[in-house]
């Protein structure tokens, strides 16, 4: 089986798609992890910038009867959202609040700059991140218009996690313990680009530019409800705490504990 775990940009996406790997371990379900000639050998994860048809008959070649999760920033290319509408690949997609994926943007641009990377070094300020997230937004709902996928917002994700593996578990066929998931990821240290953790973050972001965000993007929150309960409850927990974003050498150890295991 082929699963493609889509996901726009500081959305909690990579967290995702490593619950989507636990999901399938945990129901006895082994998943290939792609070396060359399709990724680095020592790769974490099975990235593509761009999956097509293509690729993924590739892949399927390559894999047999076993199963696979692929992850992705970009849109469903050839007649890949045709496959996953018609049920030929299973597919999820993450989303999250606009206001916060731009602050982790900036967030994030600020720690390349620091240490002279490329990677959103161009994003110094809230407003820089426009046009990428109208871009990434435009890729979501490619993937939102097949109808046929998960759609999980990070507040799911970050704060009912036990549903959405429940959820993930269901649509695999599978049934599984959620809690024995979660727990692999009781060490924030081994969740690929975490960065804050700060539940309802857009709380940082001025009124002048809050209501830039919900002017432009008036249709995405009139369909998706970003705020939970449970994001509630943990802001106000985290209320009196001082988050800080990770930093390069954080993610640096991040990345050797997911390739290694420790």
């Amino acid at each position: 089986m082929i699963y493609i775990s889509y996901g726009i940009t500081k959305s909690a996406s990579t967290f995702l798609y490593q619950m989507t790997e636990e999901v399938f371990r945990a129901a006895g379900r082994p998943v290939v992890r792609l070396g060359k000639p399709f990724r680095k050998a020592d790769s974490v994860e099975n990235y593509f910038n761009f999956i097509d048809h293509e690729l993924l008959s590739q892949i399927q070649a390559r894999i047999g009867d076993r199963d696979i999760v692929l992850k992705t920033h970009g849109p469903p290319r050839g007649n890949v959202a045709q496959m996953v509408a018609a049920g030929e690949v299973l597919a999820s997609a993450s989303i999250r609040d606009p206001r916060e994926i731009a602050l982790s943007m900036v967030d994030h641009g600020t720690r390349s700059r620091r240490w002279r990377n490329n990677a959103f070094s161009e994003f110094v300020d809230v407003a820089d991140t426009l046009n990428s997230i109208d871009i990434q937004l435009g890729c979501f709902q490619d993937w939102a218009d097949t109808g046929a996928l998960k759609v999980f917002t990070y507040n799911a994700i970050c704060y009912d996690s036990p549903a959405v593996i429940r959820t993930i578990a269901e649509q695999i066929g599978a049934t599984i313990d959620a809690a024995a998931v979660l727990g692999k990821f009781r060490d924030k240290g081994v969740i690929g680009q975490f960065s804050k953790g700060k539940a309802l973050r857009y709380s940082e972001m001025s009124a002048a530019d809050q209501a830039v965000f919900r002017e432009r993007y008036a249709a995405l929150y009139a369909a998706y409800a970003f705020d939970t309960d449970e994001a509630r409850r943990v802001a106000a927990e985290q209320a009196s705490l001082t988050l800080r974003a990770s930093g390069e050498v954080a993610q640096f150890i991040t990345m050797l504990r997911r390739r290694f295991g420790f």
